[in-house]
């Protein structure tokens, strides 16, 4: 029987082959993948280049010694007098002298609140919880996201940046302050807030059409993010702000009066430029959107008189379109509420940059909490094609410099071509499942697979020598048959089973050495640990195994030559 025949009857070395050329297909030919996306073999920042952003969550959790009928007292004091404020079943009655305007209580974010009216004493029943006063507080203050976030003791998640400095100061107003400890005041947000956060610049991200992009979570408070092929300017308007969108309508020459935020849209139509070059973005509100839109722009009077009273849309409080309700349009929403509207947002080039910036905030939703950029940086794209040179002539030379060692060391030809073979396609297999995977192959990856091979190498050394030995012992025996004896000899199967005992145990170390780094999830060094124990597990349990049967049938055929 030929060795190539032999060769193919061999389960190991058929699932090999099987292996290698699955990579190879993932490597070279995209495939749908998840989410849509085409995966193929993706370089990283290093290797394309683009740019980095690192981010700052800005937050706390607190914990507040604060009580609501003082908060309630402030917030409803000014141009009026508070006579009482009390705590009755599930609501706060406010007793002011006087009396007040119809909106008053929504006027400070209390939606529900009944006012009645007896001699003179205004009395407004608020349906809401101790928490909740202390939440709307915090919000109006800050202007903020605000969230209840622990029992027993209650604390708070600030979605801003705050210091225990201004949070006293704000508290001292309403005769509060934060509560006593060291945990009372911690920098920081709830792991759920960070995953949102994470999740919302995903789908930013990728809605810029950048599939799986690295953005990697550090503790609760910092984001680092790789953007191959993104210049600095870009990252930073996408990932470096809120995205929160706002409409409201002037009740004044100088005032402004909330409508709704972005959560109130529903749907968006892509950006779309007009004759005149100036372009806009269709999007449509909710029902409850719509009935605030159209109830508030009544109120303030701007379906009567639509050019005294102009609509202003803003984005992350710059504001982007303002302008009167169009004659028709003022009228019908006099009539009955309107869903679809349009964000005009400026003509020319810029006017489309802005459009589809717009588009991705509004489709995809603002983040939960206030980001800052700490650190960014740009690597240029010419610099990224010099790094893939040198590293695939790295490569290259690293590949002879390790058949120029096998061969000093056996002075055979026939083992020099399966050691190099095999490490090479183990490289093969580790970047397929990179690609399936949709990770980017950077320095810190490519320095693993390096390690990898060097272990490798080390493994095909000890099969090898094991392998010669059994050999040795095997030509000794006078009586018996040498060709086919290396695989299916006791000897050779004794041998090689040490040889496996050996590389097991060395295996066994390596990732348990890089299981620390896997968890710390720290940059770079996530790819690194990864690739390594990757390119461990597929050396011990797919190329080593059938490398063992290879150059068995190898030195078989030769002995009994």
């Amino acid at each position: 029987m030929t060795l190539i025949d032999s060769l193919r009857k061999d389960t190991r070395v058929m699932l090999y082959a099987a292996a290698v050329l699955l990579a190879l297909i993932l490597i070279f030919t995209p495939i749908p993948g998840y989410l849509g996306a085409n995966h193929g073999l993706k370089y990283g920042l290093d290797l394309e280049g683009g740019s980095w952003l690192q981010l700052q969550l800005e937050g706390a959790i607190v914990e507040l010694d604060v009580q609501p009928e003082k908060i309630l007292s402030h917030q409803f004091s000014g141009a009026w007098t508070v006579q009482d404020v009390s705590r009755r079943g599930d609501s706060y009655v406010v007793t002011i002298g006087g009396k007040t305007p119809s909106t008053l209580a929504e006027d400070l974010n209390y939606p529900g609140a009944r006012a009645v009216e007896r001699s003179n004493v205004t009395r407004i029943s608020i349906p809401i919880s101790a928490e909740g006063v202390v939440v709307n507080y915090l919000k109006s203050a800050l202007d903020a996201d605000v969230k209840v976030v622990g029992v027993a003791p209650i604390r708070y998640e600030i979605r801003t940046n705050v210091t225990p400095q201004s949070l006293n100061a704000l508290l001292a107003l309403v005769n509060g302050s934060i509560a006593s400890g060291e945990e009372a005041f911690v920098a920081g947000l709830t792991q759920e807030t960070v995953d949102e956060t994470k999740e919302v610049l995903d789908k930013k991200l990728n809605r810029l059409g950048l599939k799986d992009i690295r953005v990697k979570v550090v503790g609760t408070q910092f984001i680092l993010i790789d953007l191959a092929g993104v210049n600095v300017s870009t990252a930073e308007e996408v990932v470096g702000k809120p995205g929160k969108f706002e409409i409201r309508i002037f009740s004044g020459p100088n005032e402004t009066r909330h409508v709704v935020y972005g959560d109130a849209v529903e749907s968006v139509d892509i950006p779309r430029g007009d004759r005149t070059g100036s372009w806009g973005v269709p999007f449509t509100l909710s029902d409850e959107g719509a009935n605030t839109f159209q109830r508030i722009a009544k109120e303030v009077g701007a379906t009567r008189n639509p050019r005294a009273h102009e609509i202003a849309m803003y984005l992350d409080k710059d504001q982007i379109f303002s302008a009167p309700l169009a004659p028709d349009l003022a009228s019908s929403l006099d009539k009955a509420p309107m869903r679809s509207l349009v964000a005009e947002v400026g003509g020319g080039d810029e006017g489309s940059r802005r459009s589809k910036e717009l588009y991705i905030h509004l489709r995809e939703g603002a983040l939960p909490v206030n980001v800052k950029v700490i650190g960014s940086g740009q690597v240029d794209a010419a610099l990224g094609s010099q790094f893939k040179f040198q590293l695939l002539l790295a490569g290259f030379l690293a590949l002879l410099a390790v058949g120029a060692m096998i061969f000093y060391r056996y002075r055979e030809r026939r083992i020099v071509l399966p050691m190099v073979a095999t490490s090479f396609t183990e490289v093969i297999m580790m970047l397929g499942i990179w690609s399936l995977a949709g990770w980017q192959l950077d320095l810190a990856s490519i320095a693993g697979i390096i390690m990898v091979i060097g272990t490798g190498v080390d493994h095909l050394f000890i099969i090898t020598d094991e392998v010669i030995r059994g050999e040795k012992q095997a030509v000794q025996k006078a009586n018996e048959e040498a060709k086919g004896l290396m695989v299916t000899g006791k000897i050779y199967l004794a041998r090689l089973s040490r040889a496996f005992y050996i590389i097991m145990g060395a295996a066994a170390t390596t990732v348990a050495g890089m299981l620390p780094l896997l968890w710390m999830g720290f940059g770079a060094l996530t790819g690194f640990a990864l690739i390594i124990i990757i390119g461990v597990l597929i050396g011990v349990g797919i190329a080593r195994p059938a490398y063992g049967r290879i150059i068995g049938y190898i030195l078989g055929q030769t002995s009994a030559a």
